[in-house]
């Protein structure tokens, strides 16, 4: 993939830098099958191929074959994320294979972060202890006392050598210690306010040969957001505003972070806005290099992963929302679930006709739970699901050859009212929302790849 020249604007504090929802660069399609999407890990080990090569996108989480890159040494999660796409792109070459990056913490299982963090060159790329405070998380590491770091990390999803008080970590170490380096295991933050981060997170961590620069890698999911008080209460419709993932800095790490630190609110504030200008130059040199991150669909702002989903009482005020040229739906790129009960797609009909009147050129259907994880693998991300040694596999009706929509109006329309219908090449889709009845095409399945 040739990597494309970007530039770094300047952004004033009060202007909301990251992109809005934006459009992938390449070729729309409304082949059904190719119009699917799932967000794989599987600790236990690789993910299906063969299953993860059945979507239009699948993408693979971090903590995706956790138990061998655990135990390596050192770590090495971010060639086995490569190593999975490519095993997903030889079995259909058609899938998007996307792969998982945080520019808010600095997670030593990935190599190009380790490098780095290991070198005391790159110091001021990462927050630190503040020296005087009795930090509520440990600098040391559980298993080697010796091993501290000036740099403050937490031990949240963070692998460790298991113990009597913990059994079963996430992700368990050898008995001699975690390898991630000269720095304990954990969740480090990098400092956005130092202007030289920037250019080594493109070149180094996001357009490279272990991420979009690899020919086997399409996009990515990006995790996690900076959230700050001052922001929130100059500008409430900030998104993540309240701050509550826990608290106000970066999200789904220790909730006593600030103190722990030595940061004002102030500090915060301006690692909100660094942070925030940083992913707005990310996300574009993402798309200028002809690959998508989840964060650019619409509503998916700030590393959501929960679809569209369809419901009796929001049936009618949905498809009247989308019959519309102007639409979101139609104009930008949308996610939608298919509603689960006990591990099996509960409406099924409704679903997929809701996905087929509603849909634009952009559009995926997965598994309609936050995460849109498809329980496909015999172990289930971070215990959400039990294990499932078969998975669940794809309804037919998803794999149909539904062909394309018939560019009368080119949108859904309401016949009646709370009845819903638009024209496909296969033949008519509808969804009486009255009484939540849909009905689509009975034809062939599609073929994918």
């Amino acid at each position: 993939m040739k990597l494309a020249l970007f530039t770094l604007a300047l952004f004033s504090p009060a202007v909301e830098a990251i992109l809005p929802p934006t459009l992938p660069s390449w070729e729309p399609t409304y082949d059904m099958s190719l119009s699917t999407l799932t967000m794989q890990c599987n600790g236990s080990g690789w993910s299906d191929p063969t299953r993860g090569a059945e979507f239009g996108v699948v993408s693979y989480d971090w903590s995706n074959a956790k138990s061998q890159w655990a135990m390596s040494q050192p770590m090495d999660c971010e060639e086995r994320l490569i190593q999975q796409a490519s095993m997903t792109k030889a079995a259909n070459p058609n899938t998007h294979s996307w792969v998982y990056r945080n520019v808010v913490k600095a997670l030593p299982w990935f190599t190009s972060v380790r490098e780095i963090l290991d070198d005391p060159a790159y110091s001021g790329f990462f927050l630190k202890f503040d020296p005087d405070v009795d930090a509520a998380v440990p600098r040391c590491a559980p298993e080697n006392q010796t091993k501290c770091s000036i740099f403050y990390h937490d031990q949240m999803q963070t692998p460790a050598v298991p113990t009597p008080d913990n059994p079963n970590p996430d992700g368990s170490c050898p008995e001699t210690g975690c390898n991630s380096g000269l720095n304990p295991t954990g969740e480090y933050l990098f400092d956005h306010r130092n202007s030289s981060l920037l250019p080594w997170l493109l070149e180094k961590h996001i357009l490279s040969e272990t991420a979009i620069g690899h020919p086997d890698v399409d996009g990515m999911f990006m995790d996690d957001y900076w959230c700050s008080n001052l922001v929130c209460s100059s500008v409430p419709t900030t998104p993540g505003c309240p701050c509550s993932d826990p608290v106000q800095g970066a999200t789904e790490v220790d909730a006593n972070q600030q103190k722990d630190m030595g940061l004002s609110d102030e500090d915060i504030r301006d690692l909100y806005y660094a942070w925030d200008a940083n992913m707005q130059a990310i996300q574009q040199a993402i798309v200028d290099n002809g690959a998508y991150t989840w964060s650019l669909m619409a509503g998916q702002g700030n590393a959501n992963a929960m679809p569209d989903l369809l419901t009796k009482n929001n049936c009618a005020t949905k498809l009247r929302a989308a019959c519309s040229s102007t639409s979101e739906w139609q104009t930008e790129s949308k996610l939608f679930g298919l509603t689960v009960e006990d591990n099996e797609p509960s409406q099924l009909e409704e679903d997929v006709a809701f996905f087929l009147l509603a849909r634009g050129d952009y559009a995926w259907l997965g598994w309609g739970t936050w995460g849109m994880t498809w329980p496909f693998n015999p172990s289930p991300a971070h215990g959400e699901l039990p294990p499932l040694p078969n998975g669940v596999p794809r309804p037919e009706m998803i794999d149909r050859d539904f062909g394309k929509p018939v560019d009368t109006d080119g949108f859904c329309q309401e016949d009646q009212d709370g009845v819903f219908t638009r024209e496909w090449t296969s033949g008519t889709v509808e969804l009486d929302c009255n009484n939540f009845v849909g009905s689509v095409p009975t034809v062939a399945g599609g073929m994918r790849g």
